[in-house]
């Protein structure tokens, strides 16, 4: 098996990196954040969401959740400059919609997490700004 010239393996460091660097990758990063329960996956207690079950419906689950999003952004997501989340909305299937808006890369970001009411479950996309 021949072996990878030695230069070739910075040019893959590199483009690791670039991948590392990109909006997919704080994307992926925000949503297992978001998606991992305080007290659990992770060595630091306050790493993650928290219950939500007890305040379900009310007013009091959307602002403590969309603090704390915003709180797990900031703390743990850098790439991310000045985040501003807000909620948008709801539906009928039980997702909850917030807008998160700040600067990646020196540019404008916004994206869209979308947290499950019931399951707790979260997922993100990017928005055209």
């Amino acid at each position: 098996m021949a072996r990878a010239p030695f230069l070739d393996k910075f040019a893959a460091r590199r483009q690791h990196a670039n991948v590392r660097d990109s909006l997919e990758h704080v994307m992926r990063n925000i949503e297992a954040v978001l998606n991992t329960k305080k007290g659990y996956g992770f060595f630091m207690h306050d790493f993650g969401l928290g219950g939500y079950t007890e305040k379900l419906g009310t007013r009091e689950l959307v602002e403590a959740l969309t603090a704390e999003i915003q709180q797990e952004i900031t703390q743990h997501e850098p790439r991310l400059a000045e985040p501003e989340v807000k909620l948008r909305g709801r539906d009928s299937a039980l997702w909850l919609y917030f807008d998160c808006k700040g600067t990646f890369d020196e540019q404008p970001c916004h994206l869209t997490l979308m947290f499950h009411s019931t399951t707790g479950r979260v997922r993100v996309q990017a928005e055209d700004t």
